[in-house]
């Protein structure tokens, strides 16, 4: 009998598009210096909303309205351990974010995003939003 190698358990990560007069807000990791969409890991069994307004709040001291995933993107971490990255759009509730666990925050035109040094399946997920228009807050639906 031979055994089927099994599927490897993803990492599953949450983002937020935040958009705020056409620029979108992102964030540089303090790790590596690499450019990414704010949020981070879910815990074992959290729901992925849930996940997205605990990361947003732990991160950037905000709060948000989380809407509809706009797409999801899997990729490797750093390591090379498989990843899932959810991107949901989200309405900031009158708050001003801040880097608490960040080098710097920077709201960015999507063409200019496109040319940092982003988190490469930061830049897989941007490219396909960009693209199929996930990027216009009037196209959210909510």
């Amino acid at each position: 009998m031979t055994s089927t190698p099994l599927e490897p358990a993803f990492l599953e990560v949450t983002c937020a598009v935040i958009m705020r007069r056409g620029k979108l807000l992102l964030a540089q990791r303090a790790n590596n210096g690499l450019w990414e969409l704010p949020g981070g890991k879910a815990e074992p069994g959290e729901n992925l909303g849930d996940c997205l307004l605990r990361e947003l709040q732990e991160e950037l001291a905000i709060t948000v309205q989380v809407g509809p995933c706009l797409a999801t993107q899997e990729g490797l971490t750093p390591d090379g351990l498989p990843l899932r990255l959810h991107a949901f759009a989200c309405r900031l509730n009158g708050q001003s974010p801040k880097a608490l666990e960040h080098r710097a925050l920077i709201w960015r035109e999507p063409g200019q995003a496109m040319q940092l040094d982003l988190c490469p399946t930061d830049r897989a997920l941007l490219e396909r939003l960009k693209s199929s228009g996930g990027l216009d807050n009037s196209g959210h639906g909510w």
